[in-house]
């Protein structure tokens, strides 16, 4: 396997982990969508026919890989299925179910693992179980396989989930990386269970300086733990932090209110991200061997450009406060960069594709794509747009549901 190189947002794509969405998110009753983190009920049938268009996209772009298949991968060695099974068993509270798991193969196991692990009557499970139907709970979550980890230049942040529902993502993250990947791992959660950090509030920006969110899912001793790695290692380091809204799910992570699209541009959430005025606070941590220091800044967009960079904001919505509130509801500043200037997000955000269109993105069906009516590679800046209904109500984007592992490096 590739080894772990991500610089950057914008740099061509060249390998990415995807998880297409299967029975497990339809495992909820309205009674139990709180407590998986979603507003609303799903349909698979649906959401599985909005993801083959942006799976089959970012196939035709570049390498892809699927957390089913990798995590079979894995299981298959015995000596990482035991560790893997214990790390979920005592975490889950579930070490009774270690001896009935153990011997099943690795396909099936991988699935359990996944779409959840019923509760049988006849196996003597404990019958508080019986309710919920199941023992292991689906990963209900897991087609955003940003979250539970991120490529960090050559190395993998294995993510301190926010909430429980999510831990195992990061634990088969971890097995996955180490096991395959071979890569050098950061684990927050092995400092303190106090700690929490998620991948959608970390953007990787150049070779020296991280955007991160602070909001519901990221707090401030996952900052802190960052900074104190990077100031452990002696390096140079710059970490732009915004804080973010704790009110609605819409704004659970950095990249739903910013994105860089290209060197000289990015999509913004123009409320939160460029206004001086929001409430909100922005502040740069500068790590220069060893030592930090916290600098406040005026809003997130000027302090980009204290950092060198020069952004033109392209506003998620368009200039109107009303639709730009309501695209960014349903992912409308969540992009995901396939290269520079070579970007893929939601059609249902209109007024963001307008504003795309009319600073030079050409914009193209994923379905034309997907057919062979267009050829990416004739295009200089491009917006692919699939068409979704199902995805957007799981709360998450483009980015949300792509973990990159491998991007050729940008000139700034």
């Amino acid at each position: 396997m590739s080894s772990i190189e991500i610089n950057s947002e914008i740099g061509k794509l060249k390998g990415v982990i995807l998880h297409t969405p299967g029975i497990e998110i339809e495992q909820m009753t309205p009674e139990t969508t709180h407590h998986a983190l979603y507003s609303d009920l799903l349909n698979l049938k649906i959401a599985q026919k909005e993801y083959s268009y942006f799976e089959k996209v970012l196939s035709s772009w570049c390498q892809t890989y699927q957390v089913k298949n990798l995590l079979s991968e894995v299981l298959k060695d015995q000596s990482a299925k035991i560790e893997l099974l214990n790390q979920i068993l005592k975490r889950e509270k579930k070490d009774f179910l270690y001896m009935e798991l153990i011997d099943i193969d690795a396909d099936k196991l991988a699935t359990y693992l996944i779409e959840g692990y019923p509760y049988s009557k006849e196996k003597n499970h404990p019958k508080e179980f019986e309710k919920q139907r199941f023992v292991l709970e689906p990963l209900y979550n897991l087609f955003f396989t940003r979250d539970a980890s991120s490529s960090v230049y050559s190395q993998v942040l294995i993510h301190a989930m926010r909430t429980e529902v999510r831990d195992r993502e990061s634990f088969i993250m971890e097995s996955i990386f180490k096991n395959i990947f071979h890569a050098e791992i950061i684990n927050p959660k092995l400092i303190s269970n106090e700690t929490s950090t998620e991948g959608g509030d970390v953007l990787i920006a150049k070779d020296d300086i991280l955007f991160i969110g602070n909001g519901l899912r990221t707090n401030k001793k996952g900052i802190e733990f960052l900074a104190n790695y990077f100031a452990a290692r002696k390096s140079k380091q710059k970490i732009l932090v915004q804080q973010l809204p704790q009110t609605l799910d819409s704004y659970i992570h950095l990249d739903m209110v910013f994105n860089f699209l290209n060197t000289n541009e990015c999509i913004a959430f123009e409320p939160l991200i460029c206004n001086s005025n929001s409430g909100f606070t922005t502040t740069i941590i500068d790590i220069d061997n060893g030592r930090i220091t916290y600098s406040e800044q005026e809003n997130f967009l000027k302090a980009t450009k204290t950092l060198g960079f020069d952004l033109k904001p392209i506003l998620c919505g368009g200039k109107d406060e009303w639709t730009q509130r309501r695209e960014q509801w349903h992912s409308g500043a969540n992009f995901f960069c396939m290269g520079e200037g070579k970007i893929i997000g939601y059609a249902r955000n209109t007024h963001t594709i307008e504003e795309l269109n009319k600073n030079g993105y050409d914009v193209i069906k994923a379905e034309d794509v997907v057919s062979g009516k267009e050829n990416l590679l004739n295009h200089n800046k491009f917006v692919v747009t699939v068409e979704a209904s199902e995805l957007p109500r799981g709360c998450g984007g483009a980015r949300c549901m792509t973990m990159p592992i491998q991007r050729e490096k940008v000139v700034w």
